[in-house]
């Protein structure tokens, strides 16, 4: 008798976790870089406060990655729901952040 396939995405899990180490420490590293150099000139130029906007927009869109990985195997039926529905906050308000300082910072410089 053939086990059931129940999707479960065992197999890739590390490699999602890999990715979110990745997208969320390099958006700390540059949103502590930014700070660190806001006062040079060529920093202050480009606008340090939007560029840390577009840092904390990335971050939050990384953690989307974290209910991605999430499924029956390692949660109940309804820590899967939760992680279902915030699978699109986490997106949409990583993405409006990064877009709204992306926008503001061309308003500004046009």
């Amino acid at each position: 008798r053939s086990e059931e396939n129940l999707n479960q995405i065992d197999s890739i899990r590390p490699a999602g976790w890999t990715l979110l180490a990745l997208s969320a420490g390099l958006a700390v590293y540059f949103c502590a870089w930014t700070f660190k150099n806001r006062n040079h000139r060529i920093l202050r130029a480009s606008q340090p406060m939007f560029m840390q906007l577009i840092c904390l927009g990335v971050f939050i869109m990384a953690l989307t990655i974290i209910p991605l990985s999430i499924d029956d195997s390692i949660a109940s039926p309804e820590g899967c729901s939760i992680a279902c529905m915030a699978i699109p906050w986490l997106c949409a308000i990583g993405f409006s952040v990064t877009f709204t300082a992306l926008h503001g910072k061309l308003w500004r410089i046009h």
